[in-house]
């Protein structure tokens, strides 16, 4: 008998419960949108994790975390069901002409440390709009004509697009605590000269200001990986292999002593996360609602 090409996926109940419990990172809130118990979501995701033979999720008092593997089927899977809703939205338009589309470009880090937890909230005032959220890395050469709203870090300086600031994030360095001590500790400032820097792509790499704010221009930080992905150049950072920079975003890594800041005291000022659109966008009243309940989460 010849076998289904698809019999090493799991339960589809399964990755929707997932899905919706990776946005939110709750389980409380990914059963109120899918109209489950609590219970029934943990049952699902416990099943998931059986069936793939991994941890999805690091569960801690009253929160939880996705894994470096979870956080990457998160990213496939979110994925394939947008691709499968945009579809069936083209082959059965008559089902969803009520539906209005709101398509939101931002960062897997920014998602999952910030925008998730408060979307449920939007989601539950405005259930005609249906929200895809197009993960990406923060690549310099974006253009935000495809999207009707992206969420960027960066100093505000951002062509051709309106940009309105809605975090202001001061960036300091931070290491895994390995390396304040054995043979390349780091204890003052000329340390940083034996040290790894772990780097964004060119366009977004702020090193060589932070050194100069630092007084330390002598430092060559070209040496070390360049690391798109800022999950992945954090969780290098944890694992001691080098140095980063990051904002306050990083707060729950070093509540755990994952990570410590290097030199607090000094930091880069006038950078954070801008709404990046066409002006002529907000002319849109579902992409002026959701600007609108965005900049209130801040105020």
């Amino acid at each position: 008998m010849m076998l289904s090409m698809f019999q090493n996926l799991p339960p589809l109940k399964s990755l929707l419960a997932f899905e919706a419990a990776s946005r939110h990172l709750s389980f409380t809130d990914a059963a109120n949108e899918l109209s489950l118990t609590q219970g029934a979501i943990s049952y699902q995701i416990k099943r998931l994790e059986s069936h793939l033979g991994i941890k999805l999720f690091t569960r801690k008092v009253r929160q939880i975390e996705l894994t470096t593997e979870g956080l990457r089927l998160f990213e496939t899977t979110q994925q394939l069901l947008q691709k499968l809703n945009d579809d069936i939205q083209l082959i059965a338009p008559s089902k969803n002409k009520n539906q209005q589309v709101l398509t939101i470009s931002v960062s897997t880090f920014f998602a999952t440390r910030w925008l998730s937890r408060r979307l449920g909230v939007f989601l539950n005032q405005h259930p005609e709009i249906t929200l895809r959220l197009q993960h990406s890395v923060n690549d310099p050469d974006f253009m935000v004509d495809e999207v009707d709203m992206a969420i960027r870090w960066g100093n505000g300086e951002f062509p051709n697009c309106h940009a309105e600031l809605l975090l202001s994030m001061p960036m300091k360095a931070y290491c895994s605590p390995k390396l304040l001590k054995g043979e390349s500790l780091i204890k003052e400032r000329s340390d940083l000269k034996n040290q790894i820097f772990l780097k964004d792509q060119v366009g977004n790499d702020y090193w060589h200001a932070w050194l100069e704010k630092a007084g330390m221009i002598d430092i060559d930080p070209s040496k070390g990986p360049v690391i798109i992905d800022p999950n992945v150049r954090i969780q290098s950072a944890i694992d001691g292999h080098g140095i980063i920079l990051g904002n306050p975003m990083l707060e729950d890594e070093c509540k755990r002593g994952e990570l410590v800041e290097l030199f607090g005291e000094v930091q880069l000022d006038g950078l954070g996360f801008y709404l990046l659109y066409k002006e002529q966008n907000l002319h849109s009243k579902t992409l002026s609602l959701f600007n609108d309940w965005i900049l209130d989460q801040v105020n």
